[in-house]
Order: C-alpha cells, then structure tokens, then sequence
C-alpha cells in the first residue's frame, strides 16, 4: 500500500490531475491486466487528493468505475459505499458522477431500493 501512497503523492505534486498524470495512471492501472476494485479505489483516493482533475482523467476514471461495478449486474452494498466515496471525494457531487449514477440505475439487472435511494438523494442535491 505505501507504494500507492508514494504513487499518488508524486502524481498530485501541484495538486492537479492533468494530462501526464493520466498517463502514468492508466500505466498503473493496466499493470496487472485486470481491472478491479482496488483500482477505483486508487482512483477515487486520487480524486479526493486533487484540488482539479482534467476531462481525460473522467474518461478514463468513470467508465472503469462503471464497468467494475456492473460486473455482476447489480450494485451490492459495498459497492454503494465506493459510489458515495467517489461522490464525497471532492466535496461536490459533479454532473459527470451524476451521469455515472444514471447509468448505473440503467444498466444495473437488478436494483436495490437502497441503490435507487442512493441514487434519488444524490440526484436532489446541487451539482457544482
């Protein structure tokens, strides 16, 4: 874990997500050749430590998050945990999250009721 820890402090050194960062993140996440959950838990400790993230990091960050979290179809209680995780990450919910949210409500086989309360609450708050 220390060697994520020095991962993601190099990557924030100016406290942004820029281009290069993408770079070196998508190397990261690649390694192993398979995309899990300890990713998007990498991923969304690196978004809250962001004071800014540019678009490539959301178009690589949202669809791995999408496609780890539909793997079986629903969206399981642990995996409720890492959406709000995502949403609180940077003190805001953005439009792109919730657009994620959305299609997680589409996509999913089977919804929970607290999947959908999840989902109505954050879609009733404010988007910066």
């Amino acid at each position: 874990m220390s060697q994520l820890n020095q991962l993601a402090s190099e990557l924030i050194v100016d406290g942004c997500i820029g281009l290069a960062e993408v770079s070196k993140i998508r190397q990261h996440v690649e390694n192993d050749g398979v995309l899990d959950v300890d990713d998007v838990i990498f991923l969304i400790e690196l978004l809250g430590r962001a004071d800014s993230v540019c678009p490539e990091f959301d178009a690589m960050f949202l669809p791995l998050m999408r496609h780890v979290l539909l793997k079986d179809g629903k969206i399981d209680a642990e995996e409720q945990v890492l959406l709000v995780d995502m949403m609180t990450a940077r003190g805001c919910i953005r439009e792109v999250e919730r657009r994620l949210l959305n299609d997680l409500l589409v996509e999913s086989t089977e919804v929970t009721p607290e999947f959908r309360k999840l989902c109505e609450a954050a879609f009733a708050i404010p988007v910066r």
